[in-house]
């Protein structure tokens, strides 16, 4: 009868071990919503650094973008003055190829 009661306080035993205290549930749960927190602290800064290099490439990319603007508007200007001065030319050329004409 002995041996039962060993069996006995061995599986009680056993028992107790595998159910864990309030106390150490209240624990891993606190360290489970700290370690959320914390994961949720860095992606926030994760976001803002992200948010904050976007905001920079944008910016950039519209210097770039009015720059280069510029640059057509400056030749297209250029190419505009060659293409009057070259039609004053030409306009030129062809008034006195009419009093020439008009002359004979």
């Amino acid at each position: 009868m002995a041996s039962n009661r060993q069996k006995f306080n061995n599986q009680m035993d056993n028992d107790v071990h595998l159910s864990p205290s309030s106390k150490e549930v209240a624990t891993a749960l606190s360290m489970m919503v700290d370690s959320m927190s914390s994961m949720m602290q860095r992606a926030k800064i994760d976001i803002e650094s992200v948010d904050q290099r976007a905001r920079k490439d944008v910016e950039l990319l519209d210097q770039r973008a009015r720059a280069d603007l510029h640059r057509a508007d400056q030749r297209a200007r250029k190419d505009v003055a060659l293409l009057e001065q070259r039609a004053r030319a030409d306009h030129e050329q062809l008034s006195q190829a009419g009093r020439t004409k008009r002359a004979t």
